[in-house]
């Protein structure tokens, strides 16, 4: 069971998750969504967020659940409140059309027995990719400080398949991958939390909920791993984890598209939260990738879906792992079509 403590951090951080949960596509087929989130104990602080749950474009609120502006004109910039400083920094563009998008938000207390949080979060269609950072500390008293970034990639592919029918079955591999560092400070109650979601059509691999996520206060949970051996997948042709922790985690799956073409939503997400004295690093990458197949093409949505170099076409992490998957695997009536080898993703 969570201790009594690390209640008390999540109840902290319970009025700024809300807006730090991202979005389903909120343009025509596609949108990115990020909020970085920081607050000090029931002081509150600011939210920076782009197409944050249940609304479009930016915005740049007080995370006490009012919704109100955090900086005044409800644009970037730094405010004094509650006996702290709080920054926000992020897009103005209240259309929810980008294809990429960047916040950030840092809460400094005046008060040198409480701390500070910093958090930033950037999502990039182009490139298929999301980093995210999170930092809190304090130094004593009950309040304790929070930083949450979440990030979310929403399109949707259109495929064609050359030379398919209504019945050809098409085996497309797809990944995503996402490593970060935890370093925990002081033991004043630290924390920290990871969720993640992916979605490719009707296939799904997540970890996320109470006891469904990657856990560490100190005590209970001693050390920064998810609870479960492997994530909840369904819809997967074959799917498999090469590897499976907070810090790196590795997925590969395939998918059965049937016919000559396919509409095809996919969405990628990553969350994380630091409370008291933790920072989580996630700003080197967190990608998706879809492996590319002899007669297989698609665009998207957005028109930008993996385009930019340092983009995953064909780019999915532990190659070999997937041509295991499909290794051996037989379809009456189906079509197998011929795959070319792929080239891993960058770091």
């Amino acid at each position: 069971m969570h201790t009594g403590k690390y209640r008390t951090t999540l109840k902290i951080a319970a009025a700024m998750l809300a807006l730090a949960t991202a979005a389903e596509a909120s343009a025509a087929g596609y949108s990115v969504s990020t909020s970085a989130n920081t607050g000090r104990g029931y002081a509150r602080g600011c939210a920076a967020q782009y197409n944050p749950s249940g609304g479009t474009g930016a915005s740049f609120v007080v995370n006490d659940g009012s919704n109100a502006n955090c900086i005044s004109g409800g644009g970037p910039g730094s405010t004094a409140f509650n006996n702290q400083n709080v920054t926000v920094t992020g897009s103005t563009d209240k259309t929810g059309t980008l294809t990429a998008s960047h916040d950030e938000s840092s809460n400094v207390s005046f008060d040198p027995i409480y701390g500070s949080a910093h958090a930033s979060a950037a999502a990039d269609l182009a490139t298929g990719k999301v980093h995210l950072f999170a930092t809190a500390e304090y130094s004593a008293g009950d309040a304790g400080a929070a930083a949450i970034a979440s990030a979310r990639l929403n399109d949707t592919l259109h495929f064609s398949v050359a030379g398919a029918n209504a019945n050809t079955i098409t085996l497309i591999p797809v990944s995503f991958a996402f490593d970060g560092k935890f370093t925990p400070g002081r033991a004043l109650n630290p924390t920290a939390t990871l969720y993640y979601d992916f979605t490719f059509g009707n296939a799904r691999a997540y970890e996320f909920g109470d006891y469904g996520a990657g856990y560490y206060n100190g005590t209970s949970y001693p050390t920064f791993a998810f609870p479960a051996a492997a994530g909840i997948t369904s819809g997967w042709q074959s799917a498999s984890f090469s590897s499976y922790d907070p810090q790196n985690t590795r997925f590969s799956g395939i998918y059965a598209l049937t016919g000559a073409s396919a509409d095809i939503p996919i969405s990628f997400g990553l969350q994380i939260i630091a409370g008291n004295n933790v920072t989580l690093d996630y700003l080197n990458t967190g990608s998706i990738s879809i492996g590319k197949v002899a007669g297989v093409s698609f665009t998207s949505d957005s028109g930008v879906f993996l385009t930019k170099a340092g983009g995953a076409v064909g780019g999915v992490p532990e190659p070999a792992s997937w041509a295991m998957l499909i290794a051996g695997f037989g379809l009456t009536g189906a079509t197998l079509r011929r795959r070319r080898a792929l080239t891993a993703v960058a770091a």
